[in-house]
């Protein structure tokens, strides 16, 4: 009897229990756009920017019409540049741009593309791009184009176009917050193409006439005592060998040293070719860090968090429609409970 009852009650458990299973196979868990945007966003803030492109692509694909679709753009875009795909992102940034001409987010891609193309090296189109965000007026990435493209003349080596930039920078945006970084940079460039600068034709000419003259002339002191003493031996050699007629002595010697003294000229150029470099880079840093709070892309990445959309505290309240749409602005995402059968795909 006990054996009985305990059969009834576990098939009347197994019943139960596959019911309720094939009831919640019945309803499923309906996927929607804010919950897929969700979970891209999720990894992007994680900073699995991989995982998050294809996230972002698979909203693409199951929601073609969606209006969020240049956000999505714009966020595939900055997670292939985050990664450092710079031409995948470049990419993405053009495919946007040509997609929503007069979207929200196409002066901030614009930009984000000619950072891509300066870190690809391509100047020109970096250039271009820039010099687009800047006629645009577009707050706050024209200022940000007009800093970038001043740094990216500098990287070329035209500190006088470089000048140019931030005095239209400083005639253009008088209040901008960080006029006062601009007109630092601006003196820092001034210096920058009075720097002085150690000739490498002299440099050679020192170290042809006297090995160590030219090393100690572009600043290299070690290098030009062993310079001096290596070329002394063999010239001291060659020197005594020729005076005792002892010529295959002479010539073994003079042999073995010319490669040392041809090396010491050939040093030398490169000694102050390095000064020269050594001296502009560091003044190249004190202007990029001059410039930094003002180029940094960190202030123009819409951060959307679990259910709230995070915008940068830099940025002028006003101005938030160019960095997230006012429909993804503070709005949560829905819960499981919200959605209905209207909302699957």
């Amino acid at each position: 009897m006990t054996t009985l009852y305990s059969i009834r009650l576990t098939a009347f458990i197994l019943f139960l229990t596959s019911s309720s299973c094939l009831c919640f196979a019945e309803q499923g868990i309906f996927l929607t756009d804010d919950l897929q945007l969700r979970v891209a966003d999720s990894f992007m803030e994680q900073g699995e920017y991989y995982r998050a492109v294809t996230e972002y692509k698979r909203f693409a694909i199951l929601f073609p019409d969606s209006p969020k679709g240049d956000y999505v753009l714009f966020r595939i875009g900055i997670a292939y540049y985050l990664g450092e795909e710079y031409g995948d992102a470049v990419s993405t940034f053009e495919k946007l741009a040509a997609m929503y001409p007069a979207g929200p987010y196409y002066h901030s891609s614009r930009y984000f593309d000619g950072l891509c193309l300066w870190k690809k090296k391509d100047y020109v189109g970096a250039v271009a791009a820039f010099e687009g965000v800047a006629q645009s007026a577009s707050f706050p990435f024209a200022p940000k184009a007009l800093a970038a493209w001043s740094l990216l003349e500098l990287d070329r080596d035209d500190p006088a176009a470089a000048a140019v930039l931030l005095q239209r920078f400083i005639t253009d945006y008088p209040d901008h917050q960080g006029i006062t970084e601009v007109r630092e940079a601006c003196s820092l460039l001034a210096q920058y193409e009075d720097l002085p600068q150690k000739s490498e034709i002299l440099a050679g000419i020192l170290s042809a006439i006297l090995p160590v003259a030219g090393y100690v002339y572009a600043g290299r002191y070690g290098d030009g005592l062993t310079s001096f003493l290596i070329n002394g031996l063999f010239i001291a050699g060659t020197v005594t060998a020729v005076n005792n007629d002892w010529l295959p002595a002479a010539g073994i010697s003079g042999g073995i040293g010319l490669p040392f003294y041809l090396g010491n000229i050939y040093g030398s150029v490169n000694a102050a070719k390095k000064w020269n470099r050594t001296i502009k880079s560091e003044m190249r840093s004190r202007i990029d860090a001059a410039l930094e709070d003002i180029v940094a892309e960190k202030d123009c990445l819409p951060m959307t968090s679990l259910g709230k959309a995070v915008l940068p505290s830099s940025l002028p309240k006003q101005d938030t429609s160019e960095v997230l749409p006012e429909s993804q602005v503070d709005r949560p995402f829905p819960c499981f409970t919200n959605m209905t059968s209207s909302d699957s795909i």
